[in-house]
């Protein structure tokens, strides 16, 4: 593949081949000694070094999101998508729904779930920590905070789960015709909802609210439907995932436990350190949309580029001992990406994370695996979460 080379050769990987499921240390470590910019088998580029990286999701113009996004969808997802002009108008838009200031109103909310949710197995001296909080908390937030029925909370899982489970390598074969059908069946369901929503009056949630704005600059109804098929698949998901690895990462470190559960002050930090550690965003997408030379390779225009925020995360460069969990660092991390297109819901996914650590470690301070469990996370996939796990501690009150 000539066009791909400048310097020296591209190398190439198999991604379905790392040992993601089980030890992504060790992969990330494979990614990062074979970059900083490894081929696909199926001819798209990945990033892995930090500085190349951070330039990729800083320059739009270069890089791309137009297009990057193929998941199913009959219309472009919204706002990731888009490039400025496009983009920037959409998160002017959501900005005040999804702001710090906009996500603390949802806080009581928040901690009240929360603490409900784990007060139910607290009794029981174990629970699966995925099914019993990783999934119910923020799926509950999203879909009230969004404007979609708690009633069919099962249905859009379902639907988020499909389609994600789709997406293998990066740079892979076209959908398959189930994926159409899933993306088919969810923006059905969609149009069907918000139609209903528009006769009836409905403004709950930012659903509600964007479909009632009556201003110069409000969404039509291709882009809500844009918007709302992304917001299922990242709402139901993204803080899911992250909880699942983050928990199963203090379930092995009894030091790194009881730091939160003797100082909360530490949690918003251990946030953050989990997140670099072991976040749920591998990969995300761009197209070059010239020729680049970067990191001494030339990218040829109209290459899919999948720029590794996760191996990012941990190059040495830019974090000291990055395969060590340590919540006092200071540095930058990318697990929510970088310059314009980074996630407009990380605010309420920290404030999720931090307020599930925060009732947990107030109620269970001592914890680990059940005996004979193996966290492991699906691959190849969009996002990396753990299904199932199983953790044992003292039953509330036994003590």
């Amino acid at each position: 593949m000539d066009k791909t080379r400048a310097d020296r050769s591209v190398p190439v990987l198999r991604l379905d081949q790392l040992p993601m499921a089980e030890d992504r240390t060790a992969a990330y470590r494979m990614l990062r000694e074979a970059g900083p910019v490894i081929e696909t088998r199926f001819g798209a580029l990945i990033l892995v070094d930090r500085d190349a990286v951070e330039f990729a999701l800083r320059h739009p113009g270069l890089f791309s999101s137009r297009q990057a996004f193929a998941v199913g969808s009959p219309l472009p997802l919204v706002p990731i998508a888009f490039d400025a002009p496009e983009h920037t108008r959409y998160r002017r838009i959501l900005h005040p729904f999804l702001s710090p200031r906009g996500t603390a109103a949802w806080l009581p909310q928040v901690r009240a779930l929360a603490g409900q949710l784990i007060d139910d197995f607290a009794g029981r001296g174990e629970c699966d920590l995925v099914t019993e909080l990783a999934v119910p908390l923020p799926a509950q937030v999203f879909l009230t905070l969004f404007g979609l029925p708690l009633a069919d909370r099962d249905r859009l899982l379902a639907w988020k789960e499909g389609l994600l489970s789709l997406q293998a390598d990066p740079g892979g074969e076209t959908w398959s015709e189930r994926g159409i059908r899933l993306g088919a069946e969810l923006y059905e369901y969609l149009v069907e909802h918000i139609a209903q929503r528009r006769r009836d009056g409905d403004t709950a949630g930012l659903l509600g609210q964007l479909l009632a704005d009556t201003s110069a600059e409000r969404l039509t109804d291709e882009e809500i439907y844009g918007l709302s098929f992304l917001f299922v698949l990242a709402g139901l998901e993204t803080v899911t995932s992250a909880l699942s690895t983050a928990f199963a990462a203090l379930a092995g470190q009894p030091e790194l436990r009881r730091q939160l559960a003797a100082d909360p002050a530490v949690i918003p930090a251990a946030v953050t350190e989990l997140l670099r550690f072991d976040g749920p965003v591998v990969f995300v997408p761009r197209v070059a949309t010239q020729d680049v030379e970067l990191a001494g390779h030339l990218i040829p225009a109209g290459c899919t580029v999948h720029v590794c925020l996760a191996v990012a995360d941990r190059d040495p460069a830019g974090h000291p001992d990055p395969d060590v969990i340590e919540f006092g660092r200071q540095e930058h991390s990318l697990a929510f990406g970088a310059g314009p297109h980074r996630c407009l819901g990380s605010h309420l996914a920290r404030m999720q994370m931090r307020v599930a650590l925060e009732e947990w470690h107030r109620r269970i301070p001592e914890y680990t695996l059940a005996p004979g469990t193996v966290p492991r996370v699906g691959w190849p996939a969009g996002l990396v979460g753990i299904d199932h796990l199983p953790l044992v501690f003292p039953p509330a009150g036994s003590g």
